[in-house]
């Protein structure tokens, strides 16, 4: 069973928590394998189970929409980004603030995932002059995102990347980039999403095998 959900994960992660709770940590090379879709429907929730999101929280089974409509629980702006022409972008549901290079920095584990963000200024993300840094930030002003802040990026309806149509992201890594939540009871793991798929995971903070996509808040004068 534990390797058909690893299998299973990759198509929706809302089903992750029915089966196992604790089975993808450290197994990340299962994530790219195919399910018989012809099948899929009746093996994802067997039992009229129940479906939750990686905070706990009770989900549709087949929600195929921008996983911030439940976070939030507002409605997606019909313009959600918007481009600030200085290698970031604002979304305008959130007020957050995204580094548009999603591949500035090499794989890392969490602990120099957590340096990495906070360092990062203006005049960084070189030498490609289209994704330089030119924001007038200033080391401080850039963070790793909460696992909350990086879900609202989720759209389930999605693959490759499981974003919003309309994101302006460049340069996305396969693989998984770090959230600043760990979890509750295990200080060593750290969650983790999944951005070709929107899967949810976690990862062992050790672990030199995530990437990092930085967020800061909208500055107010």
């Amino acid at each position: 069973m534990k390797v058909y959900i690893l299998k299973l994960v990759h198509i929706n992660v809302l089903v992750l928590l029915v089966f196992g709770f604790y089975a993808c940590a450290g197994e990340n090379n299962l994530l790219s394998g195919s399910p018989n879709e012809d099948g899929f429907a009746a093996i994802v929730n067997p039992y009229n189970s129940t479906c939750y999101d990686w905070r706990g929280d009770i989900v549709p089974c087949d929600f195929k929409r921008q996983y911030a409509e439940l976070l939030l629980n507002r409605p997606i702006p019909v313009s959600r980004f918007a481009d600030n022409n200085d290698g970031t972008f604002t979304d305008n549901l959130t007020g957050l603030i995204w580094l548009k290079n999603a591949n500035c920095f090499e794989m890392m584990n969490w602990e120099n995932a957590i340096l990495v963000a906070k360092s990062l200024k203006n005049g960084d993300c070189g030498p490609n002059p289209d994704l330089i840094l030119t924001d007038r930030s200033s080391a401080g002003d850039w963070r790793l995102p909460t696992m909350d802040e990086l879900c609202t990026l989720i759209d389930f309806s999605r693959r490759d990347p499981a974003l919003p149509i309309d994101h302006l992201f460049l340069n996305i890594p396969s693989g998984y980039h770090w959230s600043s939540t760990t979890l509750e009871n295990c200080s060593s793991l750290a969650w983790i999403v999944y951005i070709e798929s929107g899967t949810t995971c976690y990862e062992n903070i050790k672990n030199r095998a995530g990437y990092v996509l930085p967020v800061r808040s909208l500055k107010h004068n």
